[in-house]
């Protein structure tokens, strides 16, 4: 299963480091194993024009920004406290189901 992780930037700040962020899809590669591959899109918006059946983990901060099309993809909302805290429980379980 292809896991697009979106970053952004307001107002001229990163939503989340990357180093940070690189931590994150870390974790959850290590707790979902190969059949998932994760993608860093910082270029925010980029990979949401794709028509594949991949999965955004997208900033929550961020959704005021997507357009109607964007909004239609396989979306879970991700926040800084997540990344910053490796909660990566919750997106486990979720890509779990997905996959089924």
């Amino acid at each position: 299963m292809q896991v697009y992780v979106v970053t952004s930037v307001v107002a001229g700040q990163e939503t989340v480091t990357t180093k940070a962020i690189q931590g994150f899809i870390d974790a959850l590669s290590d707790q979902l194993g190969a059949d998932y591959t994760f993608t860093l899109d910082t270029d925010y918006g980029k990979t949401l024009t794709k028509k594949d059946d991949a999965v955004y983990l997208v900033y929550f901060g961020s959704q005021a920004n997507l357009s109607a099309a964007q909004q239609q993809q396989m979306i879970i909302y991700y926040s800084a406290e997540d990344v910053d805290n490796l909660q990566i429980g919750r997106f486990v379980d979720m890509l779990k189901q997905l996959k089924k």
